[in-house]
């Protein structure tokens, strides 16, 4: 081979190297660019999981808080449920006891009512008050000692002759002591006598009825009678002794009733 044929193989082998070099100079700047990028990436999907890990814990928080307070509404809403039902029961106890005080204040106001008009009428006019007793009163249903002569004075008090109500009662029990009317006779003598205006023999009387004869349904309704006497010729203190013995003596009756009625109506104590 001639030495001009040598000259370009000397040129390509001299410049190989250098060709080869640079080549691969060019490969390791590529691949670090690549890594570069790649290192890139890789910090920006670092930054994306801690950011996602954030995330997850804020949510999961954020969660928990949510399961927290939905917790405490249906808490509150419990305890909001059994303080309603039970006002409900309060309220349903104070309405029943309202209804039982205003049915019992209207029978307390309708027996006071009644005592003081039936008080009243006898301070006014006593006669009225026991002509209306009289005409009220039913004939005994049993045949008993001497009760002709019993009906012809009670007739004579219905009739308004109080006098010889008194002369055929008297004689009445003058007459027939053992007759089972006589509680009756001594009740309607009382009464014939208060309206003449001899009022200490008519509590004398009418005390008769509930000394002598206390289970005789008369007795209690004799003292009633002693105790509008009483407070018609200003002893009330009397009266209130009567009425109390009343109430203790015949509880749980309309004379105890009107007992308490009329002490209610009674002047306070001094």
């Amino acid at each position: 081979m001639t030495r001009w044929h040598l000259f370009p193989v000397l040129s390509l082998l001299c410049l190989s190297p250098f060709a080869q070099a640079e080549s691969t100079g060019e490969k390791v700047l590529q691949l670090q660019q690549q890594m570069a990028v790649m290192q890139g990436e890789l910090s920006s999907l670092v930054a994306v999981q801690q950011a996602s890990k954030g995330s997850q814990s804020a949510l999961a928080d954020l969660l928990g808080r949510t399961q927290r307070l939905e917790q405490e509404v249906r808490d509150l809403r419990g305890e909001l449920d059994t303080k309603t039902h039970a006002l409900q029961i309060r309220q349903q106890a104070l309405a029943a006891k309202l209804a039982d005080l205003t049915a019992a204040t209207a029978i307390t106001a309708s027996a006071s009512s009644t005592a003081i008009t039936a008080s009243s009428a006898a301070l006014i006019n006593p006669a009225a008050i026991v002509a209306s007793a009289a005409s009220n009163a039913s004939a005994p249903t049993i045949q008993s000692l001497g009760q002709t002569d019993y009906q012809k004075a009670f007739d004579w008090l219905r009739q308004g002759k109080y006098g010889s109500a008194v002369t055929g009662l008297q004689g009445f029990i003058q007459k027939y002591p053992q007759s089972s009317l006589i509680p009756d006779a001594y009740y309607w003598l009382g009464q014939a006598q208060y309206v003449l205006g001899q009022n200490d023999a008519a509590l004398k009387s009418l005390y008769t009825v509930q000394a002598r004869f206390s289970q005789s349904s008369k007795a209690p309704e004799a003292m009633l009678r002693m105790a509008e006497i009483y407070q018609a010729i200003g002893q009330s203190g009397k009266a209130r002794v009567v009425l109390d013995r009343i109430i203790r003596q015949y509880p749980s009756t309309p004379s105890a009733q009107k007992a308490e009625a009329q002490l209610q109506a009674l002047p306070a104590k001094k």
